[in-house]
């Protein structure tokens, strides 16, 4: 008789799993709490959908941090280029973009989602809509559907939940609790790839919030890199940001603010910046100076009147005012909310888990995705982690009952 397995979650992770399971002749149901599957991977896409990321796999395990050696095996066993091939077969052609980032051909994920759910149901995937989970009877599920509640007996249940970032998508952490309640083992959600507080004058937000500071380098502790980023109204966010969120917000957790290094000008060395700066003002105002002898943007000339102040500016030296555009420090007060975070670290500890991602004090209960403690950069990171982690799960679950 074949085994009932219930999955909860309609993200990347499980939908995944459904694949390989249903793919496999498995009797699987996928219960999800909003009215639509994918919904956060169908806003991942609005901008183009990255898929996963063309780097060699030395550096791309390095981009999971201290959990490297557990994705290691899990990218093993579904690789960027597996991800590749599976977009191909569901009709969506793939390309590395020029940052070395890969996308579908359609540049967005609804086909492919559309695509992917066909098949499901054509593997007999049983579809379950506005099932919010509530946690366990006994030995049985428990769900809320239109204000009643649905008891479900599972063989198999794996839990593909999400963390806490976009709420309204269908991932709160509201899961927390009922893992409390049960005695399992989590560790506190945080903000992951997410923006940071920084106390703006009013003057300097009003003027630049939306605008891009491009062409800059960020520096925190050893780790450097080239990029750009937003100014919000109260902060900072972006690409280059979330790269290293996730050391800074430690940092911040430790100390209560941080600071990040910027090179506004990391195209000219010190010493020609000062030779520049040497050249005459005549009527200029320090503004129309600084964009005319070094190239500076609105946005780098507005953070140098921000630290040093528009009247200082002029009393200061060619070589004070070069190491504020070489050294230029920001200081970042704390995260930004975690419902506005691209992702989240904390969740299911790992040693709450088994090798084949069984809760150890819930028997043939699997977890996979991103409500694991697990958090890596944008790029293709987060997806590739998520559609690999269902795909080792059900692989799993199909060994350990010879399915």
């Amino acid at each position: 008789m074949k085994k009932k397995i219930a999955i909860i979650g309609g993200g990347p992770s499980g939908l995944m799993a459904a694949d390989i399971l249903s793919g496999n002749g498995c009797n699987v149901t996928i219960y999800e709490r909003k009215s639509t599957f994918g919904r956060k991977f169908l806003m991942a896409g609005r901008g183009g959908l990255n898929i996963t990321h063309s780097e060699n796999s030395f550096d791309f395990i390095k981009k999971y941090g201290v959990n490297a050696n557990i994705f290691k095996t899990i990218l093993d066993g579904f690789s960027p280029k597996d991800v590749r091939d599976w977009c191909e077969k569901l009709g969506e052609k793939t390309f590395i973009g020029s940052s070395g980032r890969v996308f579908p051909r359609s540049f967005k994920a609804s086909p492919l989602l559309r695509a992917w759910l066909a098949r499901l149901e054509k593997q007999k995937v049983i579809f379950k809509l506005n099932y919010d989970w509530q946690g366990w009877n006994q030995n049985n599920l428990v769900f809320k559907n239109n204000n009643e509640d649905i008891f479900v007996q599972a063989d198999v249940t794996l839990l593909s939940l999400g963390g806490a970032s976009w709420p309204k998508l269908g991932s709160d952490g509201s899961w927390v609790k009922i893992f409390k309640k049960q005695g399992l083992e989590t560790s506190p959600l945080l903000p992951s790839n997410c923006g940071f507080v920084v106390e703006w004058s009013d003057i300097f937000s009003k003027r630049f919030e939306g605008k891009s500071l491009k062409s800059v380098t960020l520096s925190f502790n050893d780790r450097k890199l080239k990029g750009e980023f937003v100014i919000t109204k109260n902060g900072v966010e972006g690409s280059s940001i979330y790269a290293l969120s996730s050391f800074m917000r430690e940092d911040i957790n430790i100390k209560g603010y941080t600071e990040l290094m910027l090179d506004l000008k990391p195209d000219l060395d010190f010493e020609e910046i000062q030779k520049r700066l040497q050249k005459p003002k005549s009527k200029l105002t320090m503004s129309n100076y600084l964009r005319k002898t070094l190239n500076l943007s609105d946005v780098a000339i507005g953070l140098l009147m921000e630290l040093l102040g528009s009247k200082k500016l002029n009393n200061f030296t060619t070589k004070e005012i070069t190491s504020s555009i070489k050294f230029y420090k920001l200081i970042l007060k704390k995260t930004f909310a975690i419902d506005r975070a691209i992702s989240t670290a904390g969740g299911v500890t790992f040693n709450s888990i088994d090798d084949n991602f069984m809760l150890i004090n819930k028997e043939n209960v699997f977890v996979a995705g991103e409500m694991l403690d697990w958090e890596a950069p944008t790029g293709g990171y987060l997806l590739q982690a998520c559609l690999a982690n269902g795909a080792y799960v059900a692989n799993t679950i199909i060994k350990k009952f010879r399915l």
